[in-house]
């Protein structure tokens, strides 16, 4: 199987377009050739990648950063920098260390996200005249969304992925929430950090109840320290069932009706202990984070981003390689409150 005349031709200057857009020269002769960005390059590219890939991302921080390891880009506070001091006698004023030094170092590893598109998909686009734009634009999302997924589900880092929720390509936000301190930001049933069952609608906290996503969204918001609490930034990220199952218990208290239900939609709180409630693309279900979403950071190396497209006739599509070095870091680990295991009474 062959690709169309016009095919060839849009998917020629497509590849010549982005060879140009890597700083190549746009050549037809550049195909199949390895493109490097250079570091304002490779800034433009993710730029895209979070415009047209899943819109969570546009809530957090993307940092291009020069070095495989280093310290954070972000900064928090470690507490209290008020005090006084009598100074008679040889002593002296004390400064505090205003910024948070525990992990504060990050690591990046090469991740690959390669695509393949067939034949077929390519002669159906290439008769529209903004056939690049909808070739990118479905690339993007591809690498946004499993860029995302990364951030939840990642576990570990593979020599070679074999998981199908990508928990082995890198080790994600809820991982490093999980092992920080001991599990100190990490809520399990009725111990922090240890294992067992939370679950709303129960009453009895002694077994993990929490009557309420209300209730259960106020002890987290309290695991974090004293001058966190009270930010004006701090967001409920809540699973798709926990949220749907509080929704139809208030459906349960205040009316069952299709028209009882139509006026009690507006009705139904969006917040949970004073903070915006938002359920993210791929968040897992049953858990629920506490954090301000500027702590949630995707850091790339600037010279690591590599693109290479191919035409592969011996399987009938045209393959699309993109490199680059990456990692996840929460800004602030002791800026969040973890509560996985969510089940309903």
């Amino acid at each position: 199987m062959n690709l169309s005349a016009a095919s060839l031709k849009a998917l020629k200057l497509q590849f010549a377009n982005q060879a140009k857009a890597y700083g190549i020269g746009g050549s037809e002769l550049s195909v199949g050739q390895t493109y490097a960005a250079t570091p304002s390059i490779a800034q433009t590219i993710y730029d895209k990648v979070v415009e047209d890939g899943n819109a969570f991302l546009q809530s957090i921080n993307i940092n291009l950063v020069d070095e495989l390891k280093g310290d954070k880009v972000g900064m928090s506070l470690t507490g209290r920098v008020a005090s006084r001091t009598e100074i008679t006698g040889g002593a002296e004023r004390t400064p505090k260390n205003l910024l948070n030094t525990d992990s504060n170092t990050f690591e990046l590893f090469e991740t690959e996200f390669d695509i393949a598109i067939g034949y077929k998909q390519i002669d159906q686009w290439a008769k529209f005249t903004d056939f690049a734009n909808r070739y990118m634009a479905m690339v993007r999302r591809a690498i946004g969304n499993d860029m995302l997924q990364i951030g939840w589900a990642g576990t570990s880092v593979a020599t070679t992925t074999v998981e199908a929720d990508l928990s082995d390509v890198n080790i994600g936000w809820l991982q490093m929430i999980r092992v920080f301190n001991a599990g100190s930001q990490y809520l399990l049933g009725t111990t922090k950090g240890v294992a067992g069952a939370v679950t709303l609608g129960e009453t009895d906290k002694a077994i993990g109840g929490y009557a309420t996503l209300d209730l259960l969204a106020k002890e987290a918001k309290e695991m974090l320290p004293i001058y966190h609490q009270n930010r004006d930034d701090l967001v409920l990220l809540v699973s798709a069932d926990v949220l749907s199952y509080q929704q139809s218990v208030f459906y349960e208290l205040h009316g069952n009706t299709p028209s009882e239900k139509g006026q009690l939609n507006a009705a139904i709180t969006k917040e949970y202990a004073g903070m915006p409630a938002i359920t993210p693309a791929f968040f897992p279900a049953g858990t629920v984070l506490v954090t301000p979403l500027a702590n949630l950071s995707m850091y790339i190396q600037d010279s690591s981003v590599r693109r290479i497209q191919k035409d592969k006739p011996e399987k009938n599509e045209i393959q699309d390689f993109n490199s680059l070095n990456m990692g996840y870091v929460v800004e602030d680990e002791e800026m969040t409150a973890l509560v996985e295991g969510i089940t309903f009474k």
